[in-house]
């Protein structure tokens, strides 16, 4: 913005230059203008006495080509300047755009009380840590079955396992099966593709910077302190976790952990989200883990295992194979890598979108660390 305010500058002074030129050229030919003569309104051109040979060839044309070398010096000079600042206007272009969408996402994430459209009632503020809201669960036919407190993921870590892509698909068409609403209109929403990218943008600027050491350090030692709490409560419930690979299956299930947002039973194991939860990996919104899906999906003790640790490290792409006989839906995220993001426009319609590589699970990891996957499939093969 600094390099756009000095271009809107560089540009005043040019103008204010011109117009101070010309108004000084139109003041000395006033001065320099000749009365009128007899009953004439304005001196004839053939009665105007003209510079003479010497003047012409002399201080005029001296005069001229003066001008003209301080019109070429001003020229040469200011569009240089302005081609050079061009990247940092566009730059500053960019970022407006970016902060305005930003701030027009912020707007409709808040609460119905000051506009929004609830999310922030739902998921934790407008920081969007998680959140236990109520929930009436009913039946195929639509009828009253119970009401419910239903743990609301926490959405600053959200793009840290899904792509825009993927988090815009769950905005247009929600979670039918729980609080989660339809928003876009392709879904039977209200928001429009526009809106959509606005409130990606907010959550995106909301979103913890694991690429920052300092504060993917303190992230690590968070969820090291969340699982040993999430262990702690079972045990205190009667029901110990036997493994740490176990507790993050199910971190926030006692806790309320970002509500639930690092917990694999919360898509994998039914009612999990409002406390009344079957055996682990039972099946939800994604498939069953119990028995030998695992070891059958992904065989071999050691390639297996590997293999199965890559696959939710990454999570699945729609149409890509993985494991024995699995086609991805692209509905399961990776949770030791951040997804790469490709801005494609013409596809997706959005604008000021940044470019952005997978992380290195080994260094950077996402949601939780390469270590970390290990130990939850581990105990997933153990289902």
């Amino acid at each position: 913005m600094l390099i756009a305010s000095a271009q809107a500058s560089i540009g005043l002074v040019a103008l204010f230059a011109s117009i101070v030129i010309v108004v000084s050229y139109a003041w000395i030919n006033i001065r320099q203008s000749r009365a009128e003569v007899g009953s004439e309104i304005e001196l004839a051109p053939n009665r105007k006495p003209y510079y003479t040979d010497e003047e012409l060839e002399g201080p005029r044309l001296d005069r001229v080509l003066a001008l003209g070398l301080v019109g070429l010096f001003v020229v040469a000079i200011t569009l240089p300047l302005y081609w050079l600042n061009e990247p940092g206007r566009q730059e500053g272009a960019r970022q407006d755009f970016r902060r305005t969408f930003v701030n027009r996402g912020a707007a409709l994430f808040d609460t119905t009380e000051n506009g929004g459209y609830n999310c922030a009632f739902c998921h934790g503020g407008m920081t969007a840590e998680g959140n236990v809201v109520p929930y009436t669960i009913t039946d195929a036919n639509g009828q009253f079955v119970a009401t419910v407190q239903w743990k609301a993921p926490a959405l600053n870590t959200v793009m840290l396992r899904y792509t825009r892509a993927e988090v815009r698909d769950i905005l247009i068409y929600g979670r039918t099966f729980s609080p989660m609403p339809a928003w876009g209109v392709a879904g039977g929403g209200p928001l429009n593709e526009q809106q959509l990218q606005n409130l990606i943008d907010y959550m995106e600027s909301i979103q913890i910077d694991i690429n920052d050491p300092d504060v993917r350090e303190e992230f690590r030692a968070e969820i090291e302190a969340a699982v040993e709490n999430e262990m702690r409560l079972a045990e205190e419930a009667g029901v110990p976790y036997a493994t740490r690979g176990e507790a993050m299956f199910n971190l926030g299930y006692y806790s309320n952990y970002a509500g639930g947002a690092f917990a694999c039973g919360r898509c994998h194991t039914t009612g999990w989200s409002y406390d009344e939860k079957g055996p682990d990996g039972n099946g939800a919104l994604g498939p069953s883990l119990r028995g030998d899906v695992s070891t059958t999906r992904f065989p071999g003790p050691v390639v297996g295992f590997d293999q199965q640790v890559e696959f939710v490290c990454t999570g699945s792409e729609h149409g890509v194979r993985y494991g024995q006989n699995g086609q991805g839906t692209g509905r399961m995220p990776g949770f030791c890598q951040t997804p790469a993001e490709a801005p494609n426009p013409a596809e997706t319609g959005e604008v000021g979108v940044e470019a952005r590589e997978a992380s290195d699970p080994a260094t950077v990891g996402g949601m939780y660390s390469l270590e970390d996957v290990q130990e939850i499939v581990r105990y997933v093969r153990s289902l």
